[in-house]
């Protein structure tokens, strides 16, 4: 199994029509076009990246799907992606790493990651879910992993239960996915 495979199983059991969610790194759109489908005709995807292809490509494949309805893309970082929101979210996911097939120079990082990840838990209702997967294996990724890990470690477990899942018999930094359920 891919982890991004885990990561849509989860999702699936967060969302349902009307839903609201985040791809807060857009990439080439699979997440976002799978998100699309998962919260109906009558939900909402709000996705984020900072790179025009990223925004290109999404929206060529969302239009294909014919799905553009149910999404909003913005070309800003996701560290800005709460200020974006109008309304409380279901579910969030970020892939960290770059764009596969993209630039490798242009990666997420863990400060923004960080404050991401944050602005998005408050926007999150209680009982939804932070989808984080994170791809460290690249010049910069174990640093962000470090800064992020240490950021959800100090997340107050009255509020969030946040767990790590890894595919312990894989070498060469297999992908790792933190999932942080919001409690209250």
């Amino acid at each position: 199994m891919q982890m991004v495979d885990l990561v849509h199983q989860i999702a699936e059991k967060y969302l349902m029509d009307g839903s609201r969610a985040v791809d807060a790194t857009m990439g080439n759109g699979k997440d976002t076009e799978a998100l699309c489908r998962l919260v109906g005709s009558h939900g909402l995807v709000y996705a984020f990246d900072i790179q025009e292809e990223a925004l290109r490509l999404t929206r060529i494949r969302l239009e294909k799907a014919g799905l553009s309805r149910r999404a909003k893309l913005f070309l800003c970082s996701h560290a800005k992606a709460a200020d974006m929101l109008a309304e409380p979210v279901d579910l969030f996911v970020f892939n960290l790493g770059y764009m596969p097939g993209g630039d490798k120079r242009i990666i997420t990082r863990g400060e923004s990651t960080v404050q991401a990840v944050n602005g998005l838990l408050c926007r999150l209702k209680a009982g939804g879910m932070g989808l984080i997967l994170s791809y460290y294996g690249h010049e910069g990724g174990p640093e962000e992993k470090r800064i992020l890990e240490a950021f959800l470690k100090e997340l107050p477990g009255k509020e969030y239960d946040v767990t790590r899942t890894a595919m312990v018999n894989r070498s060469h930094f297999p992908p790792i996915l933190y999932a942080i359920k919001k409690l209250s």
